[in-house]
């Protein structure tokens, strides 16, 4: 019993210290993140597969601040192409078919394959990018570097805490990934790292670029400036327990480590509960991460919404995203349990079935 104590009590300060840590650490980041630069001038091709999207969120590429840049957008039929063609008057072309990749990097290697650029710039068709966002992601790469952005949710409140969660990881060097909705490299870069190779044989386009690149001493430059608007999924948490999948078969090592930590803090603020009762200090240590996320969604909210180009009122109130919070590691865990049952995955109009660490695409 007294061993049970003891452990107990290591966990809470444990878990108290942690708290105040990630709190605290929030100061540093908008420091280090503050000023971002931009850049105008090399050549930059934005290749955008698109399949069954909102066709006018192409405008929104259309009108960036940036001197010298193409828009390419890669679809399946020469009847979608004509259609975008003629509405918006950008580079179309049809996609490539590839026998052992997705359809959507099918969709990114043709675009490769038509561009012009010194700088590839990948998007996601349902982000609705400002106007500088292009500029802030070509001003990010810097030598041996990719840099990223990531998406943002104005409408729904738990989806966009949840976001904001996920995001806060790529402030951190040692977590970090690129983003395939919207990331950057240089031509040189993708040449050298041979990302064409690995692709054709891949289904996912930005786990397996983070991993090549962190293998090979590239940094990942999260650019908060060039985080864009994206339109909200239709089924919150089917989509949610999907991009846990992914992180499960192209990073088992990172899928553990966090499930071991978001289950084991949670386990400890259920104890907490119950040895507050019995023994005050040390229960109020176990389930301070409750109280810790209201804190740390505060900051969170602060530090987006002062380092992205959108205008504050576009933002929900800051409770909300601070008493929010405490729920999101509850529904991660959810996630991660749920993607170690997965079998198949349905992205893009195709279904993946997942067995033994393999992923084949049927239609």
């Amino acid at each position: 019993m007294q061993l049970l104590l003891w452990f107990f009590v290591f966990a809470g300060i444990a878990n108290f210290s942690g708290g105040v840590a990630s709190v605290v650490s929030w100061f540093f980041v908008r420091k280090k993140y503050g000023k971002a630069r931009r850049e105008k001038d090399r050549k930059a091709s934005i290749i955008i597969p698109f399949k069954g999207k909102n066709a006018d969120n192409i405008e929104y590429f259309l009108k960036q601040d940036y001197n010298d840049y193409e828009v390419i957008v890669v679809v399946d039929s020469m009847e979608e192409a004509n259609e975008i063609k003629s509405k918006f008057g950008v580079k179309v072309e049809i996609t490539e078919k590839l026998p052992k990749c997705s359809g959507k990097i099918s969709a990114m290697l043709t675009g490769v394959k038509k561009s012009n650029g010194s700088i590839y710039i990948f998007a996601d068709a349902d982000i609705k990018p400002h106007e500088k966002w292009l500029s802030y992601l070509v001003g990010g790469i810097e030598k041996n570097s990719i840099a990223t952005s990531y998406r943002w949710y104005f409408g729904n409140k738990l989806l966009s805490v949840w976001n904001a969660s996920v995001a806060s990881v790529l402030f951190y060097n040692a977590f970090n990934f690129a983003w395939g909705g919207s990331m950057a490299i240089a031509k040189k870069d993708f040449e050298n790292l041979g990302i064409a190779e690995i692709w054709r044989k891949s289904l996912v386009d930005d786990l397996t670029l983070t991993m090549k690149a962190k293998r090979s001493g590239y940094k990942i430059n999260f650019i908060p400036q060039a985080i864009s608007e994206a339109e909200e999924e239709e089924n919150m948490i089917k989509w949610m327990n999907k991009e846990m999948a992914w992180i499960r078969y192209y990073f088992p090592s990172l899928w553990v480590l966090a499930l071991f930590i978001i289950l084991a803090m949670r386990a400890g603020v259920v104890a907490g509960f119950v040895i507050f009762f019995f023994h005050p200090v040390i229960g109020f240590m176990l389930f301070s991460p409750i109280i810790f996320d209201i804190f740390r969604g505060w900051q969170e909210y602060v530090t987006f919404t002062e380092l992205m180009e959108y205008d504050r009122h576009r933002f929900f109130p800051w409770y909300i995203h601070a008493f929010l919070r405490p729920l999101i590691p509850f529904i991660l865990a959810y996630n991660l349990i749920s993607s170690a049952f997965t079998r198949e995955i349905e992205w893009g109009g195709k279904k993946y079935k997942i067995a033994r660490n393999k992923i084949d695409g049927s239609a």
